[in-house]
Formats: C-alpha cells, sequence, structure tokens
C-alpha cells in the first residue's frame, strides 16, 4: 500500500516537473560593437572603445541576472527538498 502511494506521487513529480519548467533559454539582447577595418578619425576610435565597453557592461549585467536567478532555483529547490523531508518525517509514518 505504501508503495503504491509512493509510486503515484512521484509520478506525479515526474509529470509536473517538465511542465512547469522553464521552457525557453534566455538571451542576452547585447549588440556587439562593429570595428571598422580602418579608423579614419580619433572620434571613430573613441567611439568604437565606449560600444565595447557598453558591450561588455550589458553582457556583465546580463550574467549577473542570470546568476541570481540560478541562486533562486537553487534556494526553490532546496525548500522543496525540506518541504518534503519534513513531511516525509513528521506526516509519513
Amino acid at each position: 500500500m505504501k508503495f503504491n502511494k509512493l509510486f503515484i506521487l512521484l509520478s506525479a513529480f515526474a509529470f509536473i516537473g517538465p511542465v512547469q519548467a522553464d521552457t525557453f533559454k534566455p538571451s542576452n539582447y547585447c549588440t556587439k560593437p562593429t570595428k571598422p577595418y580602418k579608423f579614419t578619425s580619433e572620434w571613430q576610435i573613441t567611439q568604437y572603445y565606449n560600444d565595447v565597453e557598453r558591450y561588455q557592461r550589458c553582457i556583465s549585467e546580463f550574467v549577473e541576472s542570470q546568476e541570481k536567478a540560478i541562486q533562486n532555483h537553487q534556494k526553490a529547490i532546496q525548500e522543496a527538498i525540506d518541504e518534503w523531508n519534513r513531511f516525509v518525517r513528521y506526516e509519513g509514518n
């Protein structure tokens, strides 16, 4: 009897998990600077390096936001595991 309940519960998690998972891969919307074949002015050089810095900053911000999302997901995973363990420990007997 306990095995049947456990099997049903685990089966439900197997079907619910993929449905609730993110279905898209985030991507950055940063614009890569294009380097001229030949710089023709000091302004062009300055503009290019400003664009490179802006691109680097955009990529860094994207990476930081994704790392924060990873931490949030890991926290949610741990909370779900803890909830399951509490249930099994105190109510599952």
